[in-house]
């Protein structure tokens, strides 16, 4: 056996290839461990056969990724609001969907024009809510200063639009910081609530967005800021910062300081659940919004740290802050509404709504300055001359009238009680309801006409208890005529019938000028009430007004110039331009000569006779005054009107109609002369207290305007009775040629009463 070689095995020739294996050789015992030594070696430095793959690519690093990202997203970017500045671009702001509504002022005759504010206001219009435009400069700078820190810190630097706002509002909400701030802008706010509606949707938040950015490039932010200020809605009622101002804190806007700015800025978001004085809840909210408002207002550097401490101790309960009724121009309303306001507000808006330059929709939503006649005072004191004399529930009802010399009515009672009973008594049916018959009142209105017809006063009738008047044209044939108390007054003069309202004597006066004469100097006299063209209505039995029997007494004090009384006197806008002025209004345009001066005069000075010596006693007052009392058959209505030479007041008092086609109720012998002429003297000695008075012009005779005592009418009368005289003899014969002057004429006993006008 050959020896087999030991050591290393020399290495293959550098000639041979690499991969090429040497040609096996033949087995045998001794071949073994060269065979093994062979493939170890082999094994160990031959390369091994790869399959034939593509090349293997490099992993991308997290940096290029981050790279190839933000890229695309500047694309996106770019793209997106390249594609914004189109739309925005092509956005209008539109019309607002809610016109911003204002309260309307009603002020009373001290307030000056132009000078109407809700301090000095005694009724307000409005469409629901109170608001009242004012400008950034008549807001507090802290208020101010706290809406912003509030609601939109970065309004004075962003375009409409707050990104950072947005999400520092998301990551405020995901901590649950306590923040008052959301993610929209005042400006967003502002478009929301004028431009759109509340949807949370995102196609309005895009229309919100892209307005708000377009009205920022429109307005100046001081103008979008005041126009927001005066939007935006804090509770009770108050549209507004001046509203706002005025229902919690009974101020200004411009005077609130830190703490009550503070307040108001954190009711914004949601009012109804922060105010202070309605729930302890509601109290802890609010001192908790107030906190976060005045922490915001430290951030921003708009106060201390000192200043926020302070006003955050400042306490809810026991001050003036958040009064639940405030001094905010609603005690006067309140007060005047407790002395009768409520009729006069209603007459006077009645009027607005009727004017064409003027109408409804301006009274309650263009923050109208309305001004009146109405005097508070003597206001006042004709609601306590009535409610001293009335003070039982079931005591009649009364109403007034007061007009100067200018044609103002100072005062006006339309009723006792607004709430149960609105109907306006002293309008008649301008007021609700119907007139009421005027009585003896309407007699001077027959002495004018008689007067005017060249007749005197001295001239001379019968007024016997009773007269029966034949009536030929009337449905009736005759018309009974009774004295008041079936009183024989003899043989007076027209003077001394006007004094003792002698119903007989009056009935000859009016056969005399006749019903239709009569009913025309109504008409001069101002009486604007459709008067019947009979004989009875020189006893008062058509229904007219008080506000008509004061005109017609009116005008015999202005020596009959007809003054048609107003209320109304001047209606300004919002800008202080004039809509109205009674002074250009031809329908109370003084009417000289409306009735014979010489007539009125003759008769001012024969009603003064009423006061000093006939039926009107009660009614003495320093000045010289004249009047007339009225009272209509049973008592249903009782009167006095009466005047000086510079203020006519007539007072009426009666039983207010109950249901429908039920009789009015009759007072308990309630006279013109009593309880109206009381009334009329309380509130007269006031109202002329102070005030210089005149003498009216004294009857001349009966040589003034001609002498007629021989004129007296005649009548021709039915078959009557005889009745004996007043000395007990029988009666003469009626002589129905003879004048009234020659006796008294006969009448038939128990006739109906007409009227006992006294």
């Amino acid at each position: 056996m050959a020896d087999v070689p030991t050591g290393p095995r020399p290495k293959p020739s550098p000639r041979r290839p690499p991969n090429r294996q040497a040609p096996p050789k033949r087995s045998g015992m001794n071949d073994a461990p060269a065979a093994t030594a062979t493939k170890v070696a082999t094994k160990a430095k031959r390369p091994v056969a790869k399959k034939a793959t593509k090349p293997r690519r490099k992993r991308t690093s997290w940096r290029v990724w981050l790279r190839r990202m933000t890229f695309g997203v500047i694309l996106v970017g770019v793209g997106t609001v390249g594609g914004g500045f189109v739309v925005l671009n092509n956005v209008e702001v539109p019309d607002p969907v809610r016109e911003m509504t204002t309260t309307s002022f009603v002020c009373t005759s001290e307030v000056p024009d132009n000078q109407c504010t809700p301090s000095n206001s005694v009724a307000q219009f409005s469409s629901g809510g109170n608001r009242i435009i004012i400008g950034l400069d008549e807001v507090s700078p802290h208020l101010i200063n706290a809406v912003v820190a509030g609601e939109d810190r970065s309004f004075f630097d962003h375009g409409g639009v707050d990104p950072w706002g947005i999400a520092r509002a998301l990551y405020r909400d995901v901590r649950g910081s306590a923040s008052t701030q959301g993610g929209s802008t005042i400006t967003q706010q502002y478009v929301k609530n004028v431009y759109l509606n509340s949807d949370r949707t995102p196609e309005r938040k895009l229309k919100e967005a892209a307005i708000s950015i377009q009205l920022e490039r429109q307005l100046t932010k001081p103008e979008i800021l005041e126009r927001y200020l005066n939007e935006v809605y804090f509770g009770r009622g108050a549209n507004g910062v001046e509203a706002a101002a005025r229902a919690y804190f009974g101020k200004d806007a411009k005077t609130l300081d830190i703490a009550e700015s503070a307040y108001l800025a954190g009711l914004i978001r949601a009012p109804k659940y922060a105010d202070a004085t309605k729930t302890p809840e509601q109290a802890t909210e609010a001192k908790r919004r107030r906190k976060t408002v005045l922490n915001a207002m430290v951030e921003e550097k708009y106060i201390t740290p000192e200043e926020a401490k302070a006003a955050d101790e400042t306490p809810f309960e026991g001050t003036v802050l958040v009064s639940p009724r405030p001094n905010n121009g609603t005690d006067v309303r309140e007060a005047f509404s407790g002395m009768g306001g409520e009729y006069i507000i209603e007459w006077v808006r009645t009027q607005l709504n009727a004017m064409p330059n003027v109408g409804e929709d301006a009274v309650y939503s263009d923050g109208l300055r309305i001004y009146l006649t109405v005097n508070p005072v003597l206001q006042q004191t004709a609601r306590d001359a009535i409610s001293e004399k009335l003070t039982k529930p079931e005591d009649p009802a009364a109403a007034m009238v007061s007009v100067d010399d200018g044609g103002r009515i100072v005062s006006l009672i339309g009723g006792q009680d607004y709430e149960t009973q609105k109907v306006n008594l002293a309008l008649g049916k301008a007021g609700g309801g119907s007139g009421r018959s005027p009585g003896s009142t309407f007699k001077p209105i027959a002495l004018a006409e008689y007067v005017a017809e060249g007749n005197s006063v001295k001239s001379k009738f019968w007024a016997p208890a009773a007269w029966i008047f034949p009536t030929p044209d009337a449905p009736e044939p005759f018309w009974p005529v009774h004295n008041y108390e079936e009183k024989d007054l003899g043989q007076l003069t027209v003077e001394d019938a006007t004094w003792k309202s002698a119903n007989t004597a009056y009935a000859q006066i009016m056969n005399q000028i006749t019903p239709k004469n009569f009913a025309a100097m109504a008409a001069k006299l101002g009486v604007t009430a459709p008067v019947n063209e009979v004989p009875s209505s020189v006893l008062g039995t058509s229904e007219v007004s008080v506000l008509d029997v004061t005109t017609a007494y009116s005008t015999f004090a202005n020596h009959g110039t007809l003054k048609r009384p107003y209320i109304l006197r001047r209606v300004e806008d919002s800008d202080g331009e004039v809509l109205y002025d009674v002074t250009q209004d031809p329908a109370y345009a003084p009417v000289p000569n409306s009735v014979d001066p010489a007539v009125a005069d003759t008769v001012a000075s024969t009603l003064t006779g009423v006061i000093q010596k006939g039926t009107g006693q009660r009614a003495k007052i320093k000045q010289q005054a004249a009047g007339k009392t009225g009272t209509t058959d049973d008592y249903k209505d009782a009167w006095f009107a009466g005047f000086t030479c510079r203020l006519t007041t007539v007072v009426w008092m009666g039983h207010i109609t109950g249901e429908p086609g039920q009789p009015v109720p009759v007072m308990d012998k309630v006279t013109g002369g009593s309880t109206p002429a009381e009334i009329w003297q309380r509130y007269m000695s006031v109202a002329t207290d102070g005030s210089k008075g005149c003498s009216f012009k004294p009857t001349d005779a009966g040589t003034v305007l001609g002498d007629n005592l021989d004129l007296a009418p005649t009548t021709t009368l039915p078959p009557v009775t005889p009745v004996t005289l007043p000395d007990g003899t029988p009666a003469p014969p009626v002589d129905p040629a003879a004048p009234t002057t020659a006796g008294p004429p006969t009448t038939a006993p128990g006739a109906p009463t007409t009227a006992p006008s006294a």
